[in-house]
């Protein structure tokens, strides 16, 4: 046989320890995934040995397609014309939340085990100078790796901002501008993500009447920005380039849905991935990341599913998932769904177990 063995679509969740041997299984025959039990004696594959760097947990590949053996590469989401998709007997019981007002009107459903979505309006926002911005996760909320803000930005400059420590992801959801970072200046638009490195300011400047409106993602999580006098003369030029638009070329297939990575470690050296996407209407199959991730609806409607709840979704909403959540998103609307999504620890938006 030339093709291995898929032992099944989504990957093994296992524990490592930091120093010990491992032999994962490359044909796919074993009885023992995703480890070596000899089976691979009958076929021309060998299995692949590798010492573990640390210890913890990691996935690794069960589909034997991966192109980073032996850990998964999201490789399996293609491996069918079509994403996996909820059975009909997939959420059978489960509770319709409503959402419930909060601090300052900002609206909050609550899922299963810290998950959320929150529903912002522009009169929840407080102002900043030229800035009206509001926490919409944070350490209160349960998260422990990020948190993100929803801001507006009207005609004018805002005020320089600085999370001490932090990187900083901005996700330009509407209108356009500059952002200056140190002695930068930057031209962004809609659905452009922005990277701002530890140490540095930054400082939006709007010369349209539209506002910008916009995500502002800190990792790790800082409550408040500090508000600076001045701009610090602070660059780091070993990341030049900080902007990244939606751009066709570097679009990655996921079956019938599809991704751009447009802030993450590869492209700016950063321990968060961002990501911009599309999915069809459908539902997905339930699902979990090894990593807290934060969702925005840019377009389209449908509905947030979780173990034994759901809540209806629209643009605007932004949903937190903590750490190994099980969630599915479905679209109902029959131009599909927009997102953007940001995650922490930085890896590809397709590896899921």
């Amino acid at each position: 046989m030339s093709t291995a063995t898929i032992a099944r679509l989504k990957p093994y969740l296992v524990q490592l320890e930091k120093g010990k041997s491992y032999f994962w299984c490359a044909c796919g025959l074993s009885k023992k995934q995703p480890f070596c039990d000899g089976s691979h004696k009958v076929t021309e594959f060998l299995p692949l040995k590798w010492v573990a760097e640390q210890t913890g947990e990691k996935l690794l590949c069960a589909c034997k397609h991966t192109k980073a053996q032996p850990f998964c590469d999201g490789s399996h989401n293609s491996l069918s014309d079509t994403y996996a998709e909820a059975g009909e007997a997939d959420g059978v019981g489960v509770v319709l939340v409503d959402y419930v007002a909060g601090e300052g009107g900002a609206l909050k459903a609550k899922l299963d085990n810290g998950c959320y979505v929150i529903r912002v309006p522009e009169s929840a926002l407080s102002t900043l100078g030229t800035m009206k911005i509001y926490p919409v996760i944070g350490v209160v909320d349960g998260a422990k790796n990020l948190s993100q803000y929803q801001a507006v930005v009207a005609t004018g400059q805002s005020p320089v901002l600085s999370y001490p420590g932090s990187d900083v992801v901005l996700f330009i959801v509407s209108g356009q501008g500059t952002v200056n970072i140190g002695h930068r200046a930057f031209p962004v638009s809609a659905e452009s993500g922005v990277c701002i490195k530890p140490g540095e300011g930054f400082q939006i400047t709007n010369k349209d009447a539209e506002p910008i409106a916009m995500n502002i993602s800190v990792c790790p999580p800082c409550a408040t920005p500090e508000t600076l006098e001045q701009m610090p003369q602070v660059f780091d030029t070993s990341i030049p380039d900080r902007v990244q638009g939606v751009d066709e070329s570097k679009q990655e297939a996921m079956a019938d849905r599809f991704f751009q990575v447009l802030i993450g470690d590869k492209t700016h050296g950063t321990p968060v991935s961002q990501f911009i996407g599309e999915i069809p209407q459908s539902r997905a199959a339930h699902h979990r990341h090894l990593y807290e991730e934060t969702i925005t609806i840019l377009s389209g409607e449908g509905f947030m599913w979780t173990d034994e709840t759901k809540t209806p979704v629209k643009p605007g909403d932004t949903i937190f998932l903590p750490l190994k959540q099980a969630h599915s998103l479905e679209c109902t609307s029959p131009d599909g769904m927009r997102l953007i999504g940001l995650f922490y620890p930085s890896m590809s938006p397709s590896i899921n177990y």
